[in-house]
């Protein structure tokens, strides 16, 4: 595969001969999993006997070794399609090749140590793991870093000058890398909501910042796409996106890998982060010697036509995601120097250290200052300094839609639109008025909920205009599928932004400490619960345990909604430690289900808290037991037999999973469509 990358000659048969190879290496793989083959060490580590065959299958992309190889897969299957304009360095080819050596390197089908084997049968799956959403999220997300990495042999070919137009197989690829990266996300969003590690569908966790700077700067290289032609005006900012977005992707992947940032998520302390971390960094270098090469040519071919007013709000919100992909790494690069430096972390980003430091114990005391010492993204300065572009793109966007309806209507609108975003700016709208201080939400977001509002009314007048240009025109052309699918794409958008941020912004919350009985809880929210039962299990699950001290208890819940709709399910507290071990207080078990930092911190391995969730049109509501100390009581502790509830209201959600929804199947169908021709 490394010499497929500069023989262009060889290359189609050698990335085909690379590409049957890794994948049959996967397939192997497979078939020692099923076969529950632990004395290979792949299998030892993230397998279990007990668990179901889709979760076995899942954990192909389990660890480091099985998601180098398989990215490493799609992108040598990627270079084995033939393409439409062959180039002398494929910079695809070459990177299938570099992370196929890396997955290599890795050993996956390594024998498990005589020593593993006579402590423990295998190690099992780490619990959070165990969802169905590991079938979608993790492949969904790793075939969209394989499309968006195939991006970055046109993207250098074009910026070096060798190329008159995005080849159409380019800008197919263009178009898939977002629409499964956009739905793997999703799929994320929709894991991490039921996770007690998160508890919210998004916090800027060192991973997710990671990946949506690649989205950005793919959504950046799509505004950019139609019609390109060297020299047309800023033509170099499409090509140049694609390439950043590749390098980014290198990048995801080794923020993922490494441990220098406290993370949610599960890959961190693995080996390959330098790996992927090298290769960004040479991507980076030849994208800066391309650009330098490539500037002579860009001041032969000049300018061929002017700047017209649609083009210039295209190349506006095209910079604009540039910008905030760029801003986003930059935040993520000053916390891999802020932690290299060891520099102390602001206390605004410790809620709740305060609280738990008066609740721990003194032998843990140091481990949870250095845990919180830790360094992770600023979520809260990067969602404030996104507000100012995120406007300026929803007035764009409104006004290129409905200009392509009447400009004078455009005008008008832009105008008003102008003027009520400014106006809620200072005034505040819904959020500030729907603001109860009720729920989880930082101070430093609570002060700029009026810049909140102005973003969520200019993404109201871009979800406007692209519903009016939506329905006007494919009353009018042929390609009703095109301009239906574009308009879900920009109005799913919209409705996740303002799900996203009304839940979140509007949360509520209440905590009780109750007994396990037959009484209904009256909750402030209107709504009235009750833990029915608790059942306890210590037999395997195939997921993590310490020894034999392992248990799942399952509480019997019961949710009454303001309606007086009775709503019938469970909770999941499941734990590899022995349950007094895992006991630690009220506090800080309400502590733990209401913030991520602590949820991250308490986490082990075989731990999980899975909640109750009632999903509805006008709100959807967790509600978290931790039953902790009644388990403790059972299993011999002195703890009283009682369960801590926290409920848990996020109104609006629903146009989030709704826009999401709307956003991927717009966003496939793109993806699917093959373009007729550059216009």
């Amino acid at each position: 595969m490394l010499v497929a990358g500069a023989s262009a000659r060889y290359r189609l048969r050698l990335c085909r001969v690379g590409a049957a190879a890794l994948w049959g290496s996967i397939l192997a793989l497979a078939v020692l999993m099923l076969a529950d083959r632990f004395d290979v060490r792949y299998v030892w580590l993230y397998s279990g006997a007990e668990l179901p065959i889709f979760l076995k299958l899942s954990n192909l992309w389990g660890g480091d070794e099985g998601t180098t190889l398989l990215l490493a897969a799609f992108g040598a299957s990627l270079a084995a399609r033939s393409s439409s304009a062959p180039l002398r360095f494929d910079v695809t080819a070459f990177l299938a090749g570099a992370l196929a050596l890396a997955a290599a390197t890795l050993s996956p089908f390594a024998a498990t140590p005589p020593e593993w084997l006579e402590r423990a049968a295998y190690q099992g799956m780490n619990a959070h793991l165990m969802k169905v959403w590991m079938l979608a999220h993790a492949p969904l997300v790793l075939a969209a870093y394989a499309w968006t990495l195939s991006l970055a042999s046109p993207a250098l070919a074009a910026l070096a000058g060798d190329l008159a137009r995005w080849p159409d197989d380019a800008l197919i690829r263009a178009r898939r890398a977002w629409a499964l990266l956009t739905a793997g996300i999703g799929f994320g969003m929709v894991w991490a909501f039921e996770d007690a590690m998160y508890g919210q569908v998004w916090h800027w966790d060192p991973v997710q910042t990671a990946v949506f700077a690649v989205w950005c700067l793919l959504g950046a290289h799509l505004h950019g796409l139609s019609g390109w032609r060297a020299g047309r005006p800023m033509w170099r900012w499409t090509p140049l996106a694609a390439a950043l977005a590749a390098a980014l992707t290198l990048v995801a992947m080794g923020v993922t890998r490494h441990d220098a940032l406290a993370s949610s998520h599960r890959y961190v302390g693995a080996t390959s982060s330098f790996v992927y971390f090298s290769l960004a960094g040479l991507l980076v270098l030849t994208i800066g010697a391309t650009w330098v090469r490539g500037l002579r040519r860009a001041a032969a071919v000049g300018s061929q036509s002017p700047l017209g007013l649609s083009t210039g709000a295209l190349r506006a919100t095209q910079v604009a995601f540039v910008i905030v992909g760029v801003f986003a790494a930059a935040h993520l690069a000053w916390a891999f120097a802020a932690s290299a430096k060891e520099l102390p972390r602001p206390d605004e980003l410790r809620p709740f250290f305060s609280t738990l430091t008066n609740w721990a114990r003194g032998s843990e005391l140091p481990y949870l200052r250095s845990a919180f010492a830790q360094w992770d993204v600023d979520g809260y300065a990067l969602a404030q300094a996104l507000l100012f572009p995120l406007i300026v793109v929803g007035l764009l966007g409104g006004w290129f839609f409905l200009r392509r309806v009447s400009a004078r209507l455009a005008w008008m609108s832009l105008a008003l639109a102008s003027v009520a975003c400014a106006g809620i700016w200072f005034e505040g709208g819904v959020l500030v008025r729907e603001y109860s201080g009720k729920g989880v939400l930082s101070q430093q977001i609570v002060a700029v909920l009026p810049r909140i509002d102005a973003s969520l009314a200019a993404g109201a007048y871009l979800a406007l205009g692209t519903a009016v240009w939506s329905i006007r025109t494919a009353c009018k052309t042929s390609a009703k599928g095109y301009v239906l699918s574009l308009g879900m794409v920009h109005l799913g958008a919209m409705m996740s932004l303002w799900g996203a941020l009304l839940s979140t912004a509007l949360n509520g919350y209440s905590q009780h400490v109750i007994d396990v009985a037959e009484t209904w809880q009256r909750d402030h929210h209107g709504y009235a619960f009750r833990v029915t039962s608790l059942a306890v299990d210590h037999s395997a699950d195939g997921g993590r345990t310490n020894g034999e001290a392992g248990f799942r208890a399952l509480a019997q819940v019961e949710l009454r909604t303001p309606s007086h709709q009775v709503l019938n399910g469970e909770t999941l507290y499941r734990d590899g430690r022995r349950a007094v071990e895992g006991y630690a207080g009220p506090v800080r078990q309400i502590c733990e289900i209401l913030d991520y930092r602590y949820a991250r911190y308490a986490n082990t391995p075989g731990y999980v808290l899975d909640p109750f969730i009632d999903r509805g049109w006008e709100r959807d509501v967790q509600l978290w037991v931790s039953p902790s100390a009644a388990v403790a009581a059972l299993e011999g502790g002195p703890q009283a037999s009682q369960v801590v509830v926290v409920l848990r209201v996020f109104p609006f959600a629903s146009l989030l999973w709704m826009g999401l929804l709307l956003t991927s199947a717009g966003a496939l169908w793109l993806a699917l469509r093959r373009p007729k021709e550059h216009s």
